[in-house]
């Protein structure tokens, strides 16, 4: 037996716990999803099952779960809310039957705004994606950022999957926390460097909102219904700036796979996405972008992402973790890092 078939055994046993329903069965073989590299993902449909579980649903098992009790909460909260994400009809936590978190969320038809782009071709399509796809990432991050994140930060206080544990509010710091952790226990010297000068020059607004973390095209699918946003395992309540500086990051550094005469022309062209992606947003919202609180939290991501690296290649998993698109920022990071601080313990890897 395959682990992936071991862990849908022990999946079905826990949801037969969880609903309390021992006849419930796979209707169909459960088909396998990609798309992300930390959750395991499954189409399934039940048979014999409640109505609440019925219909094509997306089988969804973390491996941590502290993190997947948190994203639980907040794609719960945000569907409940009318925000454009899949409800979530059963979850839980790892337990005697599966050793992992795991839920049960509306399938949601389509496919990646950046979905199928590779090669030659990708030049051709770049007209249109520039068009379209900045527009429709700032829409989506305008409509997040008015969800009351006060009702959010209540619930998650209440379930104990607050980020900092005692609902100050102040899951920035959290994560500076987190982050300068693990390069403490790395030994990541350039990288506790670069922790300790985001404290002393913190920046940030006084408005909070709900964020996403993640929020690129490969993380929204797209169908004629209309866009839904998936994988909310790095959700925070921060000012909009957290996600705007990671999403202008992401844009302004395109993962594709093109060949090395058509990098120029992709750089070129992802600079132009992540400039119309703020201006949008801008419009969109009302709201004026301050440029020194977007590169602080562009260098709060340089941290979050160049510590994940680097964390991989401590731990001998970079082949395993190849094409996530953190392994192509690690090169200009490092630079925006240099060129943007005082700091001067570079490379930003392992002492």
């Amino acid at each position: 037996m395959t682990d992936s078939m071991k862990t849908l055994d022990q999946l079905l046993a826990a949801i037969r716990v969880t609903s309390g329903n021992p006849d419930v069965e796979w209707a169909d073989s459960p088909d396998p999803l990609s798309g992300g590299f930390w959750a395991q993902m499954w189409r399934v449909r039940l048979g014999g099952a409640p109505p609440e579980l019925s219909g094509d649903l997306v089988a969804r098992v973390m491996p941590d779960a502290r993190v997947a009790a948190r994203e639980t909460v907040v794609q719960d909260h945000l569907a409940r809310a009318g925000f454009a994400t899949p409800s979530v009809r059963l979850a839980a936590g790892p337990g005697a039957d599966l050793d992992r978190a795991w839920m049960m969320m509306d399938f949601a038809p389509g496919q990646p705004l950046l979905a199928n782009l590779s090669g030659p071709s990708t030049l051709l399509r770049l007209p249109q994606i520039a068009r379209s796809m900045p527009d429709r990432l700032a829409t989506i991050a305008a409509a997040l950022h008015v969800v009351d994140p006060g009702d959010l930060a209540s619930v998650l206080a209440d379930t104990n999957t607050d980020t900092d544990g005692d609902g100050d509010g102040d899951e920035v710091a959290a994560v500076l926390q987190r982050l300068g952790d693990q390069a403490r226990t790395f030994g990541f010297t350039g990288l506790i460097s670069l922790g300790e000068w985001l404290r002393k020059h913190r920046r940030a607004g006084d408005r909070r909102v709900v964020c996403h973390g993640d929020l690129h095209p490969f993380n929204v699918l797209t169908a004629p219904t209309g866009d839904t946003v998936v994988d909310w395992s790095a959700a925070l309540i921060a000012p909009p700036a957290f996600d705007l500086a990671f999403t202008s990051l992401l844009l302004s550094h395109p993962p594709l796979a093109a060949p090395r005469i058509a990098q120029p022309a992709i750089s070129l062209a992802g600079r132009a996405l992540s400039r119309r992606f703020l201006a949008t947003y801008s419009a969109r919202s009302g709201a004026p972008i301050d440029a020194a609180e977007l590169e602080w939290f562009t260098l709060l991501h340089a941290l979050r992402i160049l510590t994940e690296v680097a964390t991989w290649e401590a731990q001998g998993e970079l082949d395993q973790r190849a094409g996530h698109p953190f392994l192509a920022l690690r090169a200009p990071l490092t630079a925006r890092v240099a060129a943007s601080t005082d700091i001067a313990a570079l490379p930003l890897t392992v002492a």
